[in-house]
């Protein structure tokens, strides 16, 4: 997706409400709203000690080669540099551990700017990212950072201001038990990492009392002039980033997430990320931008994946609303592969009224049946190989044609008569089908 390209997602948006059939003075109130809404800044503050990936990141969450961005430095804090992406503001701090005279001026710069306020009196940074090395075990300069710069200069909001987050979590154990295949850590290493999760929250509630619970992911290793490797746990990165954003700034992202799906693709699959992204996002539309308005309905059952339309004109925007934010994450994992490309097939969006009903038979049935949490997770290590595969085929029409008359316009009538048992016998069949099938595709 081009830069014009991305630009239009916020315009699209606002279009949709200029457009809308709704009374002259709801209308009005949108617009304020919106425009508000698209002018916030987002400061988002990443420092960590040198060498834990911070470049990698800020490349890998929004496509950007740093280096090449308008660099600036702040005259007002010597070096802490400034990246300006649209609306999102990077403040990338220097690595710390390169000596004790360089650290400590590093330590004042990052005070300062933690404790300087914005034009109408609030404090400028709104989330500080900080970054450890997964890849070694001295982490005393990262607990001094976090311990005695960071957490006694957020204010009153300190937990809510404050993200921990493990990088180079595939070089944890040195490269053993990463599956290099799958882009993936192997059951000793999820242990390692989940018991060094806990280490580390254990160590900065002992030293401040604030209790933070960090994640572990992989901004995937990038030399200069070459391409970046996958990513993992990418999408949680950013699912947490947005939860931790206030809610009015928010939509600032969402010209600049990374488009390419490769970044986004292997994750831990504990929660459905891309849905909770999508749901921050919607928290910001329903609660900010249609505030003082007759919204007309529950945008939280419009969104939830029931696929109830609100119903009334005003409810029209916001749905609209929401359809271009899920196309402009649309790369960010999801999970629903199959129907997502056989729907493709027949060039209906993602939002379309078949992948809803299907996602709901997922999310509020099948996820809570004895066997329910199997045969999704088999499905999600699957279904997108198969996926590439079909494409690969040179009648992947007719494939996709007889997923869908075969199993999936039946699943869809048995999810419209509510006998999901019977669906659920389908989906089963469908997907030995395809596990066979597969075979003869590779």
């Amino acid at each position: 997706m081009g830069q014009e390209d991305k630009k239009r997602v916020l315009d699209k948006l606002q279009s949709g409400i200029m457009n809308a059939d709704i009374p002259e003075n709801e209308k009005n109130k949108l617009i304020k709203n919106f425009l508000h809404l698209k002018e916030q800044k987002i400061n988002l503050m990443i420092t960590g000690a040198t060498g834990c990936g911070k470049s990698s990141t800020i490349n890998a969450l929004f496509n950007t080669e740093v280096a090449k961005v308008g660099v600036s430095v702040d005259p007002e804090t010597m070096d802490i540099t400034r990246y300006d992406l649209d609306n999102l503001v990077l403040w990338d701090t220097p690595g710390l551990g390169d000596g004790k005279e360089a650290d400590n001026r590093h330590a004042r710069n990052i005070i300062k700017k933690l404790n300087e306020r914005d034009e109408n009196g609030n404090l400028l940074i709104d989330l500080v990212l900080v970054i450890l090395d997964g890849g070694t075990r001295d982490l005393g300069t990262s607990y001094e950072l976090i311990n005695s710069v960071i957490i006694p200069n957020l204010g009153d909001d300190k937990e809510g201001r404050i993200l921990v987050a493990i990088n180079q979590a595939d070089a944890a154990m040195k490269g053993r038990y990463w599956n290099f295949d799958e882009n993936k850590p192997e059951p000793p290493l999820v242990k390692f990492l989940d018991d060094k999760v806990i280490s580390v929250q254990k160590r900065i509630k002992e030293g401040t009392g604030i209790d933070i619970t960090p994640i572990y992911y992989s901004a995937g290793f990038k030399e200069e002039g070459m391409a970046q490797s996958r990513p993992y746990n990418l999408s949680k990165l950013l699912y947490y980033i947005v939860k931790y954003t206030p809610k009015e700034k928010r939509l600032s992202f969402v010209d600049n997430v990374n488009r390419n799906k490769q970044m986004w693709a292997d994750n831990d699959d504990l929660e459905d990320y891309r849905k909770g992204i999508l749901e921050e996002f919607a928290k910001t539309i329903s609660e900010c931008a249609m505030s003082g308005a007759d919204i007309g309905g529950n945008i939280g059952s419009f969104f939830g994946g029931t696929g109830e339309a609100i119903g009334r004109a005003l409810g029209g925007v916001v749905g609209a609303g929401l359809g271009v934010l899920k196309e402009s994450i649309g790369t960010i994992s999801s999970g629903c592969y199959i129907t997502t490309a056989t729907c493709e097939e027949y060039g209906k969006p993602d939002d379309c009224y078949e992948l809803t009903s299907f996602r709901s038979f997922r999310d509020d049935w099948l996820i809570n049946q004895p066997d329910g949490k199997e045969l999704i997770d088999r499905y999600y290590k699957t279904a997108p190989k198969v996926v590439e595969l079909i494409n690969k085929q040179t009648n992947r029409t007719e494939i996709y044609h007889y997923l869908n008359d075969t199993y999936l316009a039946q699943c869809l009538k048995c999810i419209e008569e509510g006998d999901n048992e019977k669906c659920k016998i389908l989906y089963i069949s469908m997907m030995e089908y395809l596990y066979e099938e597969q075979n003869k595709w590779q």
